[in-house]
């Protein structure tokens, strides 16, 4: 049924019925986060990956070189041979680079490696005679 174009449902019109605007007062500051929840359950195992049969092939080269107590960049010039490889590889020729200072392994934020240079990026040298190593590792697919 409509009467004046409003329709009717029953005896009563339809007639939309506004909802107050709820009012908040102002917002405080944000407060001290509180302190951290319990560890979730952990979730079901994935299913397995394809199988690897055998050895995945790598290929391990070395760079060495001393330092001199002053240079921070190292070319292939700088590589002594009879201790491995003399040359710098680009980045994009292998899937890994370790820089090794006296041993300790160096953070990737410390060097940069371009082919034929090596560039530490610390602001002093290593002490003159200090074994520089770096590592190339190639995974051969």
């Amino acid at each position: 049924m409509v009467n004046n174009n409003r329709p009717f449902q029953g005896c009563c019109p339809l007639t939309p019925i506004p909802k107050p605007i709820k009012q908040f007062p102002p917002q405080g500051p944000r407060g001290p986060r509180g302190p951290r929840g319990p560890q979730g359950a952990t979730g079901p195992q994935g299913p397995p990956g394809p199988p690897i049969l055998g050895p995945i092939p790598t290929t391990n080269l070395l760079y060495f070189t001393f330092s001199d107590g002053q240079k921070l960049i190292y070319t292939n010039a700088d590589g002594l041979a009879e201790f491995g490889t003399t040359q710098i590889l680009s980045p994009n020729e292998v899937s890994y680079i370790n820089l090794f200072i006296n041993g300790i392994i160096q953070p990737q934020t410390a060097y940069l490696v371009q082919e034929g240079a090596l560039t530490l990026l610390t602001p002093t040298a290593p002490e003159a005679g200090v074994p520089i190593t770096l590592q190339f590792i190639l995974i051969n697919h």
